[in-house]
């Protein structure tokens, strides 16, 4: 990450050598990072738009919440169906993780159709999605609109 500071110091640092005018240079800088901004907000929109499609090719089963494995980079609920072990595909909430969580507590799972993907979601992964939905669709109307504002050239 410093690597990019630095080189976006000299970056700017040749353009006002070069005799660049200071406003020209933070109007690139701008557009620079609006635009970062605006692949940000796509690629959101994009994973959520995935993962709701990926939802109609699962299906509806109860399973028993065993544990939160902690043995990865992100805290996993581990669930059991059917004599398998199932992974929720979104982290562990850590906030408030006693009260989400009860060991051997039935709860409605959406689970891959293919065995060998042992993959869940949770009733809490699809609060996040849900909340990832109403949040793509702002970012969607927000990117639109600017557009629209930046064509008018107003």
């Amino acid at each position: 990450m410093l690597e990019v500071v630095i080189t976006v110091v000299i970056v700017i640092a040749l353009l006002i050598f070069m005799g660049v005018s200071a406003e020209t240079v933070f109007v690139i800088c701008a557009a620079v990072i609006l635009g970062l901004v605006a692949v940000a907000m796509v690629l959101f929109a994009l994973f959520f738009l995935i993962t709701d499609i990926s939802l109609l090719f699962r299906k509806r089963v109860q399973g028993k919440f065993l544990r939160v494995d902690d043995s990865e980079r992100f805290d996993h609920a581990i669930y059991h169906v059917d004599n398998q072990e199932y992974a929720c595909i979104f982290p562990a909430e850590s906030f408030g993780r006693k009260n989400i969580y009860h060991e051997n507590k039935e709860y409605l799972l959406l689970i891959s159709r293919n065995p060998k993907r042992r993959s869940a979601y949770d009733k809490h992964s699809l609060i996040i999605i849900a909340i990832g939905n109403v949040c793509s669709i702002i970012f969607v109307v927000l990117l639109i609109s600017a557009f629209m504002f930046i064509r008018t050239g107003i």
